[in-house]
């Protein structure tokens, strides 16, 4: 009779390990996200490592590992996590987006593209405009302008407020030779978020190639004062200097 219990208690407590362990895992799982989304890597890594371990066939976590890989620049271990993800979940449209950002981010342009479309088969993805702007960026490099356009114009279907997108569907603009185009795009984007500096930027870029010269002197003083210290601001000043 005593080892008979002892087989059912022990049966009894492997039972209760199983959501015991899922429990803990999303306790890790939500702590990471906080972490990750506060910039604190390190921390987010630690976490969601600590989840994948507890529930490894979850394809969420998995998901989010990669992404904290690849904000620690981890590229390699960000794609392992991502394709183990979507091999759990084909269905996981953000591990389609999240791996064709990093494709992007590798210069991989074909692969994101083609990570790009996958997710947008989903047609209940609450975001397509993420993956069309992406897909639109990798034509974008590839010098396929028209594609990138379409892309771009896709991803501004979806949502009309994206600025990233019309500043992407300006810069498209400008290499097509379209100035006036890229002048109104680039407007677009900063009537959404006024203080989008690069847009700004690329605005002054824009009116130089329309010939609207005290309009780009208006625009690179303008990034200049918005960040002074930026990556666009010495460059802006030479051409506040080149344009007087």
């Amino acid at each position: 009779m005593r080892k008979g219990l002892v087989l059912l208690l022990l049966f009894l407590a492997s039972c209760a390990s199983g959501p015991d362990l899922k429990e803990k895992a999303s306790i890790h799982y939500q702590m990471g996200l906080t972490y990750l989304q506060g910039g604190d890597t390190t921390s987010a890594l630690v976490e969601l490592t600590r989840a994948v371990k507890l529930d490894p066939e979850k394809a969420e976590y998995l998901n989010a590992l990669g992404l904290a890989y690849f904000a620690k620049g981890m590229f390699q271990e960000a794609e392992e996590s991502f394709k183990k993800a979507i091999e759990l979940n084909p269905k996981l449209s953000d591990a389609y987006v999240n791996l064709g950002a990093l494709y992007l981010r590798q210069k991989r342009w074909d692969e994101a593209i083609d990570e790009s479309k996958k997710a947008l088969k989903d047609i209940f993805y609450p975001t397509p405009e993420i993956p069309h702007n992406n897909m639109g960026w990798a034509y974008y490099n590839k010098g396929m302008y028209r594609e990138a356009e379409e892309a771009f114009k896709k991803a501004l279907e979806a949502n009309p407020r994206y600025s990233l997108a019309y500043n992407n569907l300006g810069l498209t603009y400008l290499k097509m030779g379209k100035g006036p185009d890229a002048v109104k795009a680039f407007k677009k984007a900063l009537s959404i978020t006024p203080g989008y500096v690069e847009a700004r930027y690329n605005l002054g870029m824009a009116y130089i190639k329309t010939r609207e010269i005290d309009k780009a002197i208006e625009a690179f003083k303008e990034v200049v004062r918005l960040s002074p210290e930026g990556r666009f601001a010495r460059s802006a000043k030479e051409y506040i200097e080149l344009l007087k």
